[in-house]
């Protein structure tokens, strides 16, 4: 599990290869925090998809050790629903410039989205050096990251979109990654089983 859960230098809040989700209910969040102490994992990214549950979110912003990230935020009204809630980072799939102020006003990281080195520029403009890959394979993958490196060797990513047990291992080895993501870090069926040292298994597996 060390190895799996490597912690980056990024202020200490988020892993190599990172959980997300989207959660529905309160009852689904009280499964992922179990499991997320039993396998000693203390970062989960929920994504704000359809679905998903205001008070699944607030229920594990209150839980003490685990650094809860906003995923899939898409303008500052959606993240300010939240402002009340302990958030580590927000995450979004392209670049929104209220939200990247009031994150620095706050203290909040926050990671946007890129796709091509235009975007890239632009947002070395803002002063965000720490990006979202997305969506990572559709977009390049792997060979593309290498080319960003070699023009962009101060910028880092986080990647998500696409991404398997089969190819995540091929992202995490890259020395300008330093988070990959994706539901299958922690697949929705071990919230619907009961089954906790299954699911522990699987992540200790990875």
């Amino acid at each position: 599990m060390e190895q799996l859960f490597f912690m980056t230098d990024f202020d200490l809040i988020i892993p190599k290869i990172l959980p997300t989700l989207t959660l529905s209910s309160v009852h689904e969040a009280k499964k992922v925090c179990d499991l997320l102490r039993t396998a000693k994992i203390n970062s989960l990214e929920v994504t704000l998809r359809s679905g998903v549950s205001y008070e699944a979110i607030e229920y594990i912003s209150n839980e003490s050790g685990i650094n809860l990230g906003l995923g899939t935020v898409l303008n500052l009204k959606q993240l300010l629903k939240f402002k009340d809630l302990k958030i580590s980072y927000v995450v979004s799939p392209g670049f929104d410039e209220g939200i990247s102020n009031y994150c620095k006003q706050e203290g909040v990281v926050y990671i946007p989205g890129i796709e091509t080195a235009s975007e890239i520029m632009n947002m070395i403009k803002h002063g965000h050096k720490k990006l979202k890959f997305f969506p990572a394979e559709q977009s390049g993958g792997v060979e593309k990251l290498k080319s960003f490196n070699a023009v962009f060797p101060g910028i880092s990513f986080m990647c998500t979109g696409g991404i398997n047990l089969i190819n995540y291992k091929s992202y995490a080895e890259l020395r300008n990654v330093f988070s990959v993501g994706g539901s299958f870090v922690l697949p929705k069926e071990f919230l619907i089983e009961d089954d906790l040292d299954e699911a522990v298994k699987y992540l200790q597996l990875l």
